[in-house]
């Protein structure tokens, strides 16, 4: 007899796909179309902990790594924020709305034609950020309409505004008001001040100088501009020049009076505060995002007079925050060490295990009526501990485990166990985690920038190596006390090398467990591997238990991978001068820091930090420069290739946290290169991995895994 009804095995199922959902992926009930959002939110924090610290009137950054439930928590905030009423939100993904910016090819062609223009990539980013700044503000309004139809309907016919029809013309007319009175004369000495301080700056001589000066016609009215262009490129020149486009875009919008009238419109119906939730703003382009925060977020932040309160979701380690005042703004973690690493490493497991025990059962109830126990047949507390390992606690990750035990044991009638999620954790770490650095060495960007990801690949392979040699390690007092396999999964280092390590933490192969003192006293980061990749290369995970001495465990002097870092810096790292083309050693990095990285041989040329791979070169030398491609279309080509199946748009964004409607843009540019075919089946469009492309990016493709000796 079945241990569990096929209605159970089903629903599991569809618990699993729910966690998996990406960002703002609705949570209804299939009967009622009503929102599960208030019945399946889970906070991290007890008593609701991060929601009430978010639905302050404050402006907040929701930091933390892919899947940890940013979106979420946005939905469950905008939910709570709807009862209020005084208030107001809208949502704005803000990478869709950059990735839709276009340029009318027609206008670049007629600009290339003028003697003395710009070229037409500086054009191009010019109506790239003003189309993108105006996306955003037309985007508020989009969202508004939403919220007010959804919301405020019954309370504007006792308003002032008795219809809602008038309160969006009213909101159509401040819109065509920025329109009609945006393009303020941009010349003259603003321009002129740009070109001296870049000349101050960066103060080799100006190559290349330009100005254009004309109407530029976008189905927007007039602009009349003057730019003055410098075919420098060093990082301070580029710095002030992003800075200067930001005055103009500043003037251009007026956007002081844009938030008075914003005011007194929505004073009128009695909403006295707005929140405005910027979805994906760590997927932005440095220098889109510099611009984006100087212009937009940082001048409406400090100018609204209380009326417009930010809540951005960010990744760690990939903020901007330019003139934002820190001190007035409140940063929110999701990640484990950040939000439960306070006291010792055995509290921060405890909370942290009980947290992704929590949203497992909360979806399990309202989806199968039961709990985890239900489907398992060992302890369950190990049970849980395996899911927080394998997860560390990320609800989109821990639904891919989930799901994988779905595929593995309950459609066989198997219950699981911590075997079972071993194996789940080895699976998605193959599938979805490792490839990262096969499809990276294909990304359209500069061979620096593609070297640099392989040279993380390096240090990886590194600590990787030095966790399997300690598996034998018997040397130390405390690895002689453990009987059978000793656990080395995690490792310290100096907290000063933690930004080096960001990249690996993000995409998943590491993650920082705590911060201690080492046995010399120095401040430490506590990283652990993976733990789909420990049991792919047999790493025993976590640390002993049942002695006092083991609480220092991770902080144990053969675990110091301090001068494992020393050595690839040393190895991979490059300072050189971007003008001269001189190479200085890493000592002299801080020496050169003194004096603002300026060049001591040119004494014009700023130098620069790159991290390239050595061991590596060769192969990304050899990669074909047709075939490099956007980090969008290489995601949608990994996602096909590692689901093996045809697609729908919403399902490779489902896997690459963007919107269905980018991967529908991005696949047909792959049609057109004869790297996906575009199918109609059943009325939908799916997208299917062609043999041309499986032969280019992935059949052979040795990058797709860790390089590593046998043992």
């Amino acid at each position: 007899m079945a241990r569990w009804s096929n209605r159970q095995v089903k629903n599991f199922a569809d618990a699993a796909q729910s966690l998996k959902l990406y960002r703002r992926a609705e949570l209804v009930d299939d009967d009622t179309q009503k929102s599960l959002i208030e019945d399946l939110y889970v906070d991290p924090l007890p008593a609701d902990g991060i929601l009430n610290a978010l639905v302050r009137a404050n402006t907040s950054f929701l930091i933390g790594r892919k899947g940890t439930g940013k979106s979420t928590v946005f939905q469950r905030a905008q939910h709570e924020i709807r009862k209020q009423k005084a208030s107001i939100s809208a949502y704005l993904d803000i990478k869709t709305i950059f990735e839709s910016s276009d340029v009318d090819p027609v206008l670049l062609d007629k600009l290339g034609q003028q003697p003395s223009a710009l070229p037409p990539e500086t054009v191009k980013q010019f109506l790239l950020y003003e189309s993108f700044v105006r996306a955003v503000l037309l985007e508020i309004r989009a969202e508004m309409k939403k919220q007010i139809d959804a919301t405020f309907l019954s309370r504007l016919r006792e308003k002032l505004l008795s219809s809602s029809t008038e309160i969006f013309e009213a909101l159509d007319e401040l819109i065509e008001n920025t329109r009609q009175v945006a393009f303020a004369d941009i010349t003259g000495q603003q321009t002129v001040t740009a070109k001296n301080e870049r000349h101050q700056e960066a103060s080799s001589s100006t190559k290349a100088n330009a100005k254009l000066a004309g109407g530029i016609k976008n189905q927007l009215p007039s602009i009349d501009v003057e730019v003055g262009a410098s075919g420098e490129t060093a990082e301070k020149a580029t710095s002030k020049a992003d800075e200067e486009f930001s005055r103009v875009l500043l003037r251009t919008f007026n956007i002081k009076g844009l938030i008075g009238e914003l005011a007194d419109l929505l004073s009128e119906i009695g909403i006295t505060r707005l929140y405005i939730f910027i979805d994906d703003f760590s997927e932005l382009p440095e220098d889109a995002m510099v611009v984006f925060v100087d212009s937009v977020l940082a001048p409406l932040n400090n100018w609204s007079n209380e009326l417009i309160k930010f809540k951005v979701a960010a990744y760690p380690g990939r903020i901007y925050y330019g003139q934002i005042d820190k001190t007035k703004i409140d940063e929110l973690y999701l990640d484990p060490f950040k939000l439960y690493g306070t006291n010792d490493v055995s509290n921060m497991e405890e909370k942290a295990i009980d947290f992704t025990t929590r949203v497992v059962n909360t979806r399990l109830k309202y989806f199968c009526d039961t709990d985890l126990a239900t489907f398992s047949d060992s302890e369950f507390q190990e049970i849980t501990k395996h899911l927080f390992f394998a997860t560390m606690g990320n609800p989109r990750n821990l639904g891919h485990i989930l799901y994988n035990l779905h595929e593995s044991h309950l459609v066989y009638d198997k219950a699981i166990g911590t075997r079972a999620i071993r194996d789940a954790a080895r699976k998605y770490y193959e599938e979805k985690i490792e490839p990262f650095f096969g499809i990276q060495k294909f990304r359209l960007d500069t061979f620096k920038e593609r070297s640099s990801i392989f040279s993380l690949k390096e240090l990886l392979e590194k600590i990787v190596v030095r966790a399997r040699e300690l598996r034998s390690y018997r040397e130390s007092t405390v690895m002689k006390t453990i009987s059978g396999r000793p656990p080395t999964s995690h490792f310290h280092v100096l907290t000063e090398f933690d930004a080096l390590l960001s990249t690996l933490e993000l995409n998943f192969f590491l993650t920082k467990y705590f911060e201690m003192k080492d046995r010399d006293g120095r401040k430490v980061s506590v990283f652990a591997l993976n733990f789909g990749l420990c049991e792919k290369h047999s790493i025993e995970f976590g640390r002993p238990a049942g002695k006092r001495e083991y609480r220092l465990y991770f902080v144990e002097r053969i675990f110091d991978d301090t001068s494992i870092i020393k050595q690839y810096l040393e190895q991979n790292q490059e300072i050189k001068c971007q003008d001269c083309g001189a190479i200085f050693g890493l000592d002299k990095l801080d020496g050169l820091k003194l004096y603002g990285m300026s060049c001591p041989t040119c004494r014009t040329g700023t130098c620069v930090v790159t991290n390239l791979s050595r061991r590596y070169e060769t192969i990304l030398e050899n990669v074909q420069t047709e075939l490099l491609l956007p980090a969008t279309e290489l995601g949608i080509l990994e996602t096909l290739h590692s689901e093996d199946r045809d697609l729908a748009a919403a399902e490779i964004a489902a896997d690459l946290d963007c919107s269905y409607q980018l991967v529908g843009r991005r696949g047909k540019i792959l049609e057109e290169k004869g790297l996906v075919d575009r199918l109609m089946q059943r009325n939908r469009r799916r997208f299917r991995l062609t043999e041309t492309a499986r032969g280019e990016y992935f059949r052979d493709n040795e990058s797709r895994e860790l390089d590593l000796p046998d043992g």
